[in-house]
């Protein structure tokens, strides 16, 4: 039951895809609709090609793989995204593109012609680190883009996502083109990006739901004075009062206990000086909880005590979310097969665990049935050069990957 797997073409194809984008500084940069970008795209559609798979990109430069079926069922799909943040690992994203190539492979030698179809699928951005517009590509196969996105978007530099388009030869006005109905189930390999399944001894994990997100702006206004005459028991430090706030915060998350979390991540102080009592801070809060009402309980709670420490030192707060999306749990039966798949391969039982991190099998949850399977990332590093996993994890995780879709699929 076990699917042979090439290990060599996988780590070659890993260091391969790696080395497109690298920084001199170290890690790799593929931003959306860059040079780096498109080298990568290109090597993979190459891959594809030489893989046997009918390959076709949609209007926003997702890239699919396709293995026709012996019937007319909806596909199977597997893969993940090509881009990168800045300094980013060799894993991210690429493990899952590069292992579901080698997958369909092994598929295809062994066991020839699917029942239903099979394709990769080369997700053309999810990190945002370009453009402020995370899950740009599985949101154009849900069909969840805005008409206006495309020029509304601008990156640091001026630049629309319609011209950065039109510079790849594609056309904003065909971004409806790219959604899609007719897809069974999505499978994505992906590093755990956390420290969990490491601390706990484990070869591979099952995500039993992406964690809904909430990010707000809290905004303390208090009052500028000279920091050498205004007594400590007359001032109003905005400053201080949003550092009890972060302690608050920090605190709300620890009490609620795992899976909630809660940062933040930026403070923005006035007037900025070194002599003068801070009037008015900014930060963001990012907080994160698996189910909907938990997610819920920790924002109240944080809203609630950052207005009453507001209180307590006279200032003033203005809180506003600036991005919300709800947590997804994953398809049990996807899960229940993800285990099999893992027994089947001689894996030791999966661990069940929440992704605090988003990615787009939480929004292709519209559209199919959608499962991860996580390989355990050493020291829980990510989005850093230092990303890695032992070598062995990986090439599990590739045959636990391709035995899910042998399942699905034949």
């Amino acid at each position: 039951m076990t699917v042979q797997i090439d290990e060599a073409l996988l780590r070659g194809c890993l260091d391969e895809l790696f080395a497109v984008g690298a920084e001199r500084s170290a890690g790799v940069y593929r931003p959306l609709y860059s040079d780096a970008w498109a080298t990568a795209c290109d090597r993979v559609q190459q891959w594809m090609k030489d893989s046997g798979l009918a390959v076709r990109r949609d209007a926003v430069g997702n890239l699919w793989g396709r293995m026709e079926g012996n019937t007319a069922g909806k596909a199977v799909v597997t893969g993940s995204h090509i881009d990168t943040v800045r300094r980013g690992g060799r894993l991210d994203g690429a493990l899952g593109i590069v292992a579901g190539l080698v997958a369909l492979r092994a598929l295809a030698a062994a066991h020839g012609t699917p029942r239903l179809p099979l394709e990769l699928l080369v997700v053309c951005e999810e990190e945002g680190s370009r453009f402020p517009t995370n899950f740009w590509g599985s949101r154009a196969i849900v069909g969840a883009i805005t008409p206006d996105e495309a020029r509304r978007v601008i990156d640091a530099d001026g630049i629309s996502l319609a011209q950065a388009m039109g510079e790849r030869g594609l056309e904003p006005a065909r971004i409806p083109s790219s959604a899609r109905d007719d897809l069974e189930a999505f499978i994505e390999l992906h590093i755990e990006q956390g420290a969990v399944l490491e601390a706990s001894g484990a070869e591979l994990g099952i995500v039993t739901a992406i964690a809904g997100a909430v990010h707000l702006e809290v905004t303390v206004t208090g009052r500028p004075d000279h920091a050498g005459t205004t007594p400590m028991d007359l001032r109003r430090d905005a400053l201080a009062g949003a550092a009890a706030m972060v302690q608050a915060v920090e605190s709300i998350a620890a009490a609620l206990g795992r899976p909630a979390v809660a940062t933040v991540g930026k403070l923005q102080v006035e007037p900025d000086q070194i002599n003068v009592v801070p009037g008015r801070v900014t930060l963001t809060v990012d907080l994160r909880h698996a189910e909907l009402g938990g997610r819920r309980a920790l924002e109240e709670r944080i809203r609630s005590l950052c207005g009453t420490i507001a209180a307590e030192r006279t200032m003033g707060i203005a809180i506003r979310t600036l991005h919300e999306r709800p947590p997804v749990p994953m398809d049990a039966r996807i899960r229940d097969l993800l285990a099999r798949a893992a027994a089947d391969a001689g894996a030791t039982p999966p661990t069940p665990l929440v992704s605090g991190a988003g990615h787009d099998a939480q929004v292709l949850a519209a559209r199919c049935r959608v499962g991860m399977l996580f390989v355990p990332s050493i020291g829980g590093r990510s989005h850093c050069p230092e990303e890695a996993t032992d070598p062995a994890h990986i090439a599990l995780g590739t045959r636990v990957l391709a035995r899910a879709l042998q399942l699905l699929a034949y």
